[in-house]
């Protein structure tokens, strides 16, 4: 017994911190670890201290809880007419929703300042009961406002759609306008992935209105806020990505950081975890490439030719494949910064080193050209057309899933790097 009473004594704590104001970071111990759900982290940030906010005075009337509706989009209207028949119960309101099953933690129902006007309004996270508890569970987020003498439905989440499985996030002023602001998450999960969106809510305008449009979506994501740059105002911060399928190919999580632009939140920052998969080393020299930085890609894509430590996907004839390719940026990189002799060399590599490969013929078609006429863009619209003819060319950066990029004949040799 000394045990169960400890254990209600945390709840009971952790609840009321929760309770303190608006600025609130939904406890982790509250929430219950699921694979479709998303794992909520407190935000290491320092959050100010609101006036706290008090329910209205009212003196709440026993009244007779409703049965659980059995359509779902009842739950609202039924919610709000408990609460003006009680007189605002919110004590009998929590037995109401627990009675459903509605409730799946402490922290689902709380009384917070959402709209700052000064008074609490009820906010709340509700499920559907079903058999599959915990995995797609239909449910909506809820903020029921005591209006003058009657409760009201503020904000609903769901609209005219369906939300699965609803889950709290933080409720605090987040972009730092002076407004709080309310973030929540739903999840669904397919046959073999499970995809999180975050929504960002805010009442500044006086009336509530989404910051993060249709929302922002990633698979088996851990979202949280927290001060990535340093500006004070917290970035909303995603890491995940991964798809729970073979035939995705080769995975690696990544970190997506979202800033407040003062409208709404905008994609800032995209950082993949570190991958000892040789595809994704020649991925990442791909994307520095196009980016113009023509240092980072010549490192990556010569690690990709000298480290043999680097890991193949299905099987070694990868290697052999990926490795021509970097052999064939690379000489292509240094006519583009003018290291001539680098390239010369680069090239001559490729040709005594895999002479067979469809880009010994590449490499060469592009010297040839280059030579004929020294403009690079004529010398890489040559190479694209006999990429288009050619199609294993492509074919070695194509076929490595459906949750990696796709590389065509014309990325062969991109012709945008000199435009």
């Amino acid at each position: 017994m000394k045990s169960k009473r400890t254990l209600y004594l945390v709840v009971v704590l952790l609840l009321a911190g929760s309770m303190a104001g608006c600025g609130i970071d939904i406890p982790q111990l509250a929430r219950a670890t699921s694979t479709a759900t998303a794992t909520l982290q407190a935000a290491a940030l320092p959050t100010p201290t609101p006036e706290a906010t008090s329910p209205p005075a009212e003196t709440p009337t026993t009244v007779p809880i409703p049965p659980r509706p059995d359509d779902f989009e009842q739950y609202p209207d039924t919610i709000v007419r408990y609460l003006n028949d009680s007189g605002g119960d919110e004590d009998g309101l929590r037995a109401m929703l627990g009675s459903w099953d509605a409730l799946r933690h402490v922290t689902d129902l709380l009384r917070v300042d959402v709209d700052d006007d000064g008074t609490g309004e009820l906010l709340m996270v509700v499920v559907e009961q079903s058999l599959d508890y915990g995995i797609n569970l239909r449910g909506d987020v809820l903020v029921v406002d005591p209006d003058s003498d009657d409760y009201r439905l503020a904000y609903q989440a769901t609209g005219d759609s369906i939300m699965l499985d609803p889950a709290l996030i933080e409720v605090d002023d987040l972009n730092r306008d002076g407004h709080t602001d309310l973030a929540f998450s739903s999840t669904e999960c397919g046959a073999h992935t499970c995809f999180t969106t975050v929504h960002i809510v805010t009442s500044g305008t006086g009336m509530y209105e989404s910051l993060t449009g249709d929302g922002i979506e990633m698979s088996y994501v851990d979202p949280y806020f927290s001060d990535w740059d340093g500006d004070g105002v917290p970035e909303l911060i995603m890491h995940g990505g991964t798809i729970g399928s073979v035939g995705a190919g080769p995975q690696r999580e990544r970190t997506e950081v979202y800033k407040w632009d003062g409208a709404v939140y905008v994609l800032a920052e995209t950082m993949n975890d570190y991958s000892n998969y040789l595809y994704f080393k020649v991925l990442d020299a791909n994307q520095a490439i196009m980016g113009g930085d023509y240092e980072t890609a010549a490192r990556l894509y010569r690690e990709a030719v000298d480290n043999p430590g680097l890991e193949v996907w299905m099987e070694e004839s990868e290697r052999e494949k990926l490795v021509a390719f970097s052999r064939y940026r690379l000489s292509l990189i240094y006519l583009i910064t003018g290291g001539i002799e680098l390239a010369e060399a680069t090239r001559d590599e490729l040709l005594s080193a895999q002479p067979d490969n469809i880009y010994a013929q590449v490499v060469t078609l592009l010297w040839d050209a280059y030579q004929r006429e020294p403009s690079l863009q004529s010398a890489c619209e040559e190479v694209g057309r006999f990429a288009a003819s050619h199609p294993e060319a492509a074919e070695v950066l194509a076929d490595f899933g459906h949750g990696n990029p796709t590389f065509t004949a014309d990325e062969v040799c991109p012709i945008q790097l000199f435009q």
